[in-house]
């Protein structure tokens, strides 16, 4: 008799998370059970397993700032939930080859693609650098990891001195549940990810792994003009290949 194997995602069907994963269990039996949010998701499980009774279950969800970025380039393991090593699952959508390729023939393509796509990224490393420091310093006290209301809104202002301000903010209306936090262990932790992010770090593609994927889908839509993140996610999930990445090759492993 067959194993029962299902894998549990956060959106829905023909989220990204949906069709990456369809990608990775191309030609398994597996099941891609979609949740929707991830708050809430162990009583949805629950209830699904109720019916399912799966032999072997895991929860592959996007890693966001809720885990550290690990070491080496791996899944990171929580009982049955298994946190993915870039920070969203856009990350794995976006590259600068195939942005490159998606713009032939566009109205922003240019000559000069690659320094408007570093660019973009070099824009936001301060709003990343915020993110990353409460991502850190959220524990015991959630008080968020973002000042604007969702991801993919970038704020007014993507200085150094002001998200850095508006980040503590964040932690100042939670000071009266704890007194973990002070303003030198903030501006510690975010000093520590702006030094991070420097030009080097940029220019060698590795804010494709740290920095949240809409955000910086965000910043290169304002910087290129013309950009269709919907086209674009449609362009890039056709051609996907999940071998190119080391944490999603050892989630099929776990799955055969």
């Amino acid at each position: 008799m067959n194993k029962v194997i299902t894998i549990y995602c956060e959106g829905k069907a023909g989220s990204s998370d949906f069709d990456i994963l369809s990608k990775v269990i191309d030609d398994l039996t597996v099941k891609i059970k979609p949740i929707g949010g991830k708050r809430g998701a162990k009583s949805a499980i629950q209830v699904y397993e109720e019916s399912y009774k799966s032999d072997l279950k895991l929860f592959f969800r996007d890693r966001d700032f809720d885990k550290p970025v690990p070491n080496s380039i791996s899944l990171i393991k929580d009982s049955y939930v298994y946190f993915s090593y870039r920070t969203t699952i856009e990350n794995y959508l976006i590259d600068f080859d195939t942005i490159k390729d998606f713009s032939k023939g566009k109205s922003w393509d240019s000559a000069d693609l690659n320094t408007k796509f570093i660019q973009a990224a070099k824009d936001i490393k301060y709003f990343q650098a915020m993110r990353h420091t409460l991502g850190a310093l959220r524990i015991p006290t959630d008080f968020g990891t973002n000042i604007m209301e969702k991801s993919g809104l970038l704020p007014p202002d993507l200085s150094k001195n002001y998200c850095n301000e508006q980040g503590y903010l964040r932690i100042e209306e939670s000071k009266t549940k704890t007194t973990r936090w002070t303003r030198e262990k903030y501006n510690e932790m975010f000093n520590k990810f702006s030094s991070l992010f420097s030009d080097d770090f940029i220019e060698s593609y590795q804010f494709l792994i740290w920095f949240q994927g809409k955000d910086f889908m965000k910043s290169l839509c304002k910087t290129l003009g013309g950009l269709s993140p919907k086209d674009y996610y449609q362009f890039s999930k056709a051609r996907f290949d999940y071998t190119k990445y080391p944490d999603l090759v050892q989630l099929r492993e776990l799955l055969k």
